[in-house]
């Protein structure tokens, strides 16, 4: 038996392409979509009420402020998701405290 191989380098090459991974039809679409999504989650949240009746509504505020952290990771922030909320929170109670002394005159 002969040890001699002979390789079909045209074959070869073909075949390393088509297994190649084939980059996902529609990524880009679907995380914009995504991030679209997101975005007006956050924004209904944050224009709910924050304040009724003088007191604040902390369900609201909480749930405005994961919206908004949400938003901020689909966009691609590296931060910890601690921090996210933790910066989130604040912009919302900073919110919040605003539309309580609106409505208080």
């Amino acid at each position: 038996m002969a040890t001699h191989r002979k390789i079909d380098w045209t074959a070869a090459m073909r075949d390393m392409r088509a297994d190649r991974a084939e980059p996902v039809v529609g990524y880009l679409a679907a995380r914009s979509l995504e991030i679209a999504r997101l975005d007006r989650l956050a924004r209904e949240a944050a224009s709910a009420p924050l304040a009724v009746a003088g007191s604040y509504d902390r369900s609201a505020i909480m749930t405005a402020a994961i919206a908004q952290a949400r938003a901020q990771r689909a966009k691609g922030s590296k931060a910890a998701w601690s921090q996210l909320v933790g910066s989130a929170l604040k912009s919302i109670w900073r919110h919040a405290k605003a539309q309580r002394a609106f409505a208080a005159h």
